[in-house]
């Protein structure tokens, strides 16, 4: 599938009538969802040269989260997320709860421009207005959701293998170049369990895992329900390795300087050199970036209007695409000040604890018990 005819389908609206995914596509979407912007910032910096380690424990901890929701889809047959809480709290309490999901992918978006606005006027492009960059990416992230749920699917389709070969040659790359040194993992669990424990909980179950929630908004609308719970499983899996091995790249490296790093892909890039002609590859690291970037964007997007569009009776969600890019825009833009606001105060002391926590793992919990004690009862 070439980039052209997807530009076709879009164009004559495609995306109302194309609404089953395939298998393999539901495991492109959710490999790089997860994946997300993870590899670019890293994951589990606080706990050094262990970090590795937290991100093992967190993809096998995320696994059982995943498991939940589910679980969740297997006792709620046919409904997406937003309609599991009606169904099972009833209208009037479960229907301003399901909202809640929109309103946090939509704001999750707003966070990802931010992302893209902060990194590319640092790495990239210094000289152009944010607004511009900003712009640019919301505009590309309108036209995939208004092509619809097909349209977005095919893109991670050409997205995956291109992410895997541009990892293969990063690894090759870097042995190639002397830059991996097996000390600097050592010595392994230095400072006990503690700080591995703070990164796992609650930020490293709920980030790339705990998102995943959002992927229930697709699950009834792949074209083999019944291979749903086994590919996402073994997605999450794949992920969570890679990840791994990102962190674990990037600690051969730098050794406990890892944790320094704003953009630890991106910096290890940079001192890739083989022969002086293959070198300065930090590229490479934004094209990571605005690829996954970008699929991530227009799947929380897409998930916000589809759930608005089914809470509310709509026909198509197409009629939300330009205010709901409006609001993300103005999110992007207006949220933070400068990269350390953003990346730390607004995620481990607002996102973290007062919207991932309620509501990726605490209310799933609840309704899992509430869905389970119902199906007993019947």
């Amino acid at each position: 599938m070439s980039i052209i005819s997807v530009a076709d389908q879009i164009a004559s609206g495609g995306g109302d009538t194309m609404n089953k995914i395939s298998v393999y596509q539901l495991f492109a979407i959710t490999f790089i969802f997860q994946l997300g912007t993870t590899v670019i910032f890293g994951f589990g910096g606080t706990a050094g040269r262990d970090a590795w380690i937290s991100q093992l424990v967190s993809c096998a901890i995320g696994v059982l989260v995943v498991l939940i929701y589910l679980s969740l889809m297997k006792l709620n047959p046919g409904l997406t997320l937003v309609e599991w809480f009606p169904a099972q709290f009833g209208r009037w309490i479960g229907t301003p709860i399901a909202f809640l999901y929109p309103l946090m992918s939509l704001y999750l978006v707003g966070r990802i421009v931010a992302d893209i606005r902060d990194m590319v006027s640092t790495a990239v492009l210094p000289e152009t207005p944010l607004i511009v960059i900003s712009g640019v990416f919301v505009i590309i992230v309108a036209y995939c959701v208004y092509g619809g749920l097909e349209i977005v699917a095919r893109m991670a389709e050409m997205f995956f293998p291109i992410i895997i070969i541009m990892f293969v040659l990063e690894v090759i790359f870097l042995l190639s170049s002397n830059v991996l040194h097996l000390n600097n993992a050592l010595p392994i669990l230095e400072k006990g369990w503690g700080p591995i424990g703070e990164v796992v909980f609650p930020s490293g179950i709920t980030q790339s895992y705990g998102e995943s929630i959002v992927l229930a908004m697709f699950w009834p609308e792949t074209k083999r329900s019944d291979k749903v719970m086994k590919v996402t499983v073994l997605t999450t899996l794949m992920s969570g390795m890679m990840i791994t091995c990102f962190d674990l790249l990037a600690i051969l490296i730098f050794g406990g300087m890892f944790s320094s790093f704003l953009y630890p892909l991106y910096t290890l890039l940079s001192l890739i050199s083989i022969g002086n002609f293959i070198e300065n590859l930090q590229m490479f690291g934004v094209l990571y970036f605005l690829m996954m970037a970008l699929l991530k964007s227009a799947i929380h997007m897409l998930s916000a209007l589809r759930g608005i569009q089914k809470l509310t009776n709509m026909k198509s969600h197409r009629k939300l695409v330009i205010p709901a890019c409006a609001i993300v825009l103005l999110l992007g833009l207006t949220m933070s000040q400068n990269i350390a606001e953003h990346v730390y105060r607004h995620h481990f002391e607002i996102l973290v604890p007062y919207v991932w926590v309620p509501l990726l793992l605490v209310l799933p919990a609840i309704l899992l018990l509430v869905a389970w004690l119902r199906h007993l009862k019947k």
